[in-house]
């Protein structure tokens, strides 16, 4: 125990508002360990440093590191008021980032001397304050290494999506009742990313031109046949603008999956007409339920928010919706009931008064937007809205968001309220000068993760959006739908560091797409991971590093996997970045390449030829060993009181975070405040390293 309680001593004197902003002292920012890994449409480097400087300062004030280090300062203790404010910028500011610290008119700190050189520099300053005579109480845990622990993620996600008309490919399903392939069974392959599989469901349109019922289908996955009769498909309506054209769905369960590589072709049966092109194909996805499990630091809290399920179609004006002459503005389409209701309420919003903007239709019922992009052409959509509270004072660790379309999807959009603003994490199409897609119209750019942690922001109920819709380039309106997406989030009380490194989402022209990524290791990284979002119709992927000095090394190739230990894989056999065992490596700090080569289906099994990537594939980077920087403090006029009361505090926040504390680790002080000037200035300046 470290007590300093001679009455001469200075210290800091607080003024009402400072003793309040630390009676819950520990409080740590979601923004900060990640705003250098933000994409570049998120803004310059200067915006990304200034905010981050912005930020470090305001945790330093809030968790008690400035009034602390401007005591330690003035009983001439300047060894002791440096280390603390490094200790806590360097658990702070992520790897790669240059700084320059000074509090009052005493010495500057720097964690490097590249303020000479750097091309960009941002400054923020802020003054503290005080004056009244007390005591300051400090605690803090010397434990050096949060303990690592498995954590399950049960995921689900579309594993193949199939979003055009099989017409376009090939008609007359009478004569050619297969797909995959026409007049003979040929298999189409697809990736299930864990063994421990839960449940999996097929989706499945069905059109009949000639005013008749659906045909039956057999779906054999993996050799084992899963039959639908013809009757066994809910009639969902009329096709918009015909008078004969029936639409039709059906969902199934799937007892046959496995994890990995998986296979399955379909074929059209109970086909009650001879017209070579009576039956079209036009939607079918697999959706499977799994378990997968990683090793993060403990205290790490992950919370999944669900979106509600959501389906049907909308159209501008009344039309015919069944055989009885049923008018309507479109249907509503239960997924859980499998029933059709009509959608009696003309629902149209054009696209500017949608996008980033606060409207009605997030609501689940079908609508029509007006204008897409402002290309003139329509969509019929469906948009859910999802509240996603955070903790203040908590550290925003991961957080994505897993869509899992059906029906005649060809567009999304994934759209974050901060609390302030909406901003897009995700569109289809090249939107706000990001470039999203080759595709002018981004058609089947459909993402299954987006990762949307640098848009949420601790302390406020963020909100996450989304919204997918069919484009309608004339009268052909299909039903939409979402269904099991939802978002989740990682974040902690405690100073862990977890920074990201996502990938651009980018629609290829090609079936093959290999982006390059690189990312930074830091100083006691624990652990390195890779999650993979890819396309919808991703067959395969394949993983690969380097360095400065080395050439691309593979790390993986095969199916498509949630996530990947990287760093255990480099450590067991290239040891590019990590050394050691699988089960415990080391990590080597510098920077680093990645590359991930996504390898799509082609046309005819997936809708279109274009691989697609999306920022849910990302590296993590894991630093678990910042415990011994968790401190607490509180205000007091008795030197023993404040340690007794910011040792219960640190307790508390410990405790409340889900970590086993060993009490005997805390250590506490108490620092005298008195003569210290009423203001002092504190300067952060920040670079790239």
């Amino acid at each position: 125990m470290i007590r300093d309680l001679s009455s001469d001593e200075g210290g800091l004197i607080f003024t009402t508002d400072a003793v309040l902003a630390l009676i819950v002292v520990f409080i740590l920012t979601a923004s900060i360990a990640t705003y250098f890994a933000l994409p570049s449409y998120m803004g310059s480097d200067h915006q990304h440093l200034e905010t981050m400087a912005a930020d470090a300062l305001d945790i330093m004030r809030e968790d008690g590191t400035l009034y602390s280090a401007a005591a330690m300062y003035s009983r001439n203790n300047t060894a002791g008021a440096e280390n603390l404010i490094k200790q806590d910028l360097n658990s702070i500011l992520p790897p790669g980032v240059g700084y320059e610290f000074q509090i009052g008119t005493y010495p500057a700190i720097r964690n490097d001397s590249g303020i000479l050189v750097a091309r960009d520099t941002a400054s923020r300053a802020i003054v503290i304050s005080g004056p009244e005579e007390g005591w300051l109480g400090r605690a803090w845990y010397k434990q050096e290494e949060v303990t690592l622990e498995d954590q399950e993620i049960n995921s689900t996600t579309t594993v193949w999506n199939f979003h055009n008309w099989l017409t376009n490919f090939w008609n007359q399903l009478y004569s050619r009742p297969y797909w995959g392939y026409q007049t003979s069974p040929r298999n189409i392959s697809f990736s299930v990313p864990s063994t421990n599989i839960h449940w999996g469901k097929f989706l499945m349109g069905s059109c009949n031109r000639v005013n008749r019922s659906s045909y039956g289908a057999n779906v054999v996955i993996n050799n084992v046949p899963h039959i639908v009769g013809n009757d066994s498909f809910t009639f969902l309506n009329l096709r918009p603008g015909t008078t004969r054209e029936r639409m039709y769905n059906y969902q199934g369960n799937i007892t046959s999956l496995t994890g990995g590589a998986n296979n399955f072709y379909v074929r059209f049966t109970n086909m009650t007409t001879t017209g070579y092109s009576d039956y079209d194909l036009p939607w079918f996805s697999i959706i499977a339920n799994y378990t997968t499990t990683i090793k993060v630091p403990k205290g790490i809290i992950t919370r999944t928010y669900q979106f509600n399920d959501a389906a049907g179609l909308a159209v501008p004006s009344q039309t015919r919706l069944d055989l009885n002459r049923t008018m309507g503005y479109g249907r509503i389409y239960d997924l859980n009931t499998g029933t059709v209701t009509n959608l009696n309420t003309r629902r149209v919003i054009a696209w500017s008064s949608m996008v980033r903007q606060n409207h009605i239709y997030s609501d689940g019922l079908p609508f029509v937007i007006d204008n897409v992009n402002g290309r003139g052409a329509d969509g019929c959509a469906v948009s859910v809205t999802q509240d996603i509270p955070i903790p203040a004072g908590s550290r925003i660790l991961d957080a994505y968001t897993i869509v899992n379309p059906y029906g005649g999807v060809d567009n999304a959009l994934v759209e974050v309220w901060n609390g302030t603003a909406w901003n897009v994490a995700f569109c289809s199409f090249n939107y706000g000068g990001v470039t999203y897609s080759t595709v002018s119209d981004g058609y089947g750019n459909v993402p299954g993760i987006i990762y949307v942690r640098d848009y949420l922001r601790a302390g406020q109920t963020n909100k996450v959006r989304v919204t997918i819709w069919d484009n309608v380039p004339g009268q052909d309106y299909d039903l939409v739908g979402l269904v099991d997406s939802y978002t989740t989030v990682s974040y902690t009380s405690l100073p862990i560091q977890w920074n990201n490194y996502p990938f651009n989402s980018y629609q290829n022209s090609t079936n093959v797409s290999a982006p390059v990524r690189q990312f930074t290791i830091g100083p006691d990284a624990k652990k390195v991971l890779l999650f993979v979002g890819a396309g919808l119709d991703t067959k395969s992927v394949k993983v690969e590093v380097k360095n400065s000095t080395s050439a691309w090394t593979q790390l993986y190739s095969g199916p498509v996997p949630f996530s990947l230990d990287i760093g255990a894989i480099d450590a067991a056999g290239s040891r590019i970045f990590a050394t050691g065992s699988p089960g415990n490596y080391s990590t080597r700090p510098g920077t680093y390449n990645i590359r991930v080569t996504v390898n799509s289906g082609q046309g005819w099994e997936s809708g279109d030829s274009n691989a697609e990537i999306y920022s849910g594939t990302r590296v993590a980077v894991i630093y678990p060993k910042f415990l011994a920087n968790m401190w607490a403090t509180q205000y007091s006029n008795d030197a023993y009181t404040a340690q007794a009361l910011a040792k219960q505090e640190l307790i508390d926040m410990l405790r409340q975070s889900g970590y086993t504390i060993d009490e005997r680790l805390i250590k506490t002080e108490a620092l005298y405040t008195g003569d210290i000037p009423n203001s002092l200035p504190v300067r952060l300046t920040l670079w790239r390293s």
